[in-house]
């Protein structure tokens, strides 16, 4: 099974947020923590690598926080998840069927099957995704939303 990690799911909240707040507005890591349920510092480690990696522009002080360096549709997922997981997989996943049937050919199928998911999955643009999916609008979120 495919399985986006935690730290993938958390910036995923945060750059969807993002971009659809105000151009030129920061929103900081503890309103976000506070909007969404996300444990204030996960989250703060996810923006900072967002950050490092050119995704995210961070400002300190009273007025700071984060912004969108660039749009959505620059962004691809796999770009996200190369930046925020573990560089020795690109997808953490789970066989049990691999199990059941020890036949080469099988593990063959199974695995052909998942590198095509994976390359599907990594190629997938931030905006894309964002606009295919029929969710309300960010701001009509109830506070208790958590991933």
């Amino acid at each position: 099974m495919l399985k986006l990690g935690k730290q993938t799911q958390y910036a995923l909240v945060a750059l969807f947020h993002l971009d659809r707040v105000d151009p030129g507005a920061r929103v900081s890591t503890h309103e976000l923590s506070q909007r969404y349920d996300i444990p204030e510092p996960h989250l703060g480690k996810v923006l900072q690598k967002l950050s490092r990696a050119g995704v995210l522009n961070a400002v300190k002080g009273v007025q700071g926080g984060y912004e969108l360096q660039g749009g959505l549709h620059e962004l691809r997922l796999g770009d996200l998840m190369s930046a925020l997981e573990r560089k020795t997989s690109r997808v953490r996943q789970g066989h049990t069927i691999l199990n059941i049937f020890p036949s080469c050919y099988v593990q063959g199928m199974v695995r052909e099957v998942e590198r095509r998911a994976i390359d599907h999955l990594y190629g997938m643009n931030l905006n894309d995704l964002l606009t295919e999916m029929e969710l309300p609008e960010f701001s009509a979120l109830p506070q208790e939303m958590s991933i």
